[in-house]
């Protein structure tokens, strides 16, 4: 019997967006490229229990595992800008398993 592994997509979440996915699952975060594409994404704090797969400018994958520890913790990605210095746009995700 195959088994079926789920892979979830969000496309610019909103902040504060909460997703609940089953360990063993995948997480597809994408962003749009906006403007000359001098902006950039980055993870800037994750829970463990998320693993990246592949980490780019624009988008991430991670793979879910069950969380240990204290509670939910935020997926926390940070717009910045090549030509401005300093944090840009915040995004934080909530990730629970089960």
């Amino acid at each position: 019997m195959p088994i079926t592994i789920q892979h979830r997509i969000l496309r610019d979440p909103k902040p504060g967006e909460i997703v609940r996915l089953p360990a063993g699952s995948r997480l597809e975060v994408r962003f749009r490229r906006r403007g000359l594409g001098l902006s950039r994404w980055q993870v800037e704090d994750r829970p463990a229990h998320l693993v990246p797969l592949d980490v780019g400018d624009h988008g991430f994958h991670f793979l879910v595992f069950h969380g240990e520890g204290e509670g939910p913790q935020p997926l926390r990605l940070v717009r910045s800008r090549v030509d401005r210095p300093g944090s840009g746009e915040v995004r934080h995700l909530l990730v629970l398993v089960g």
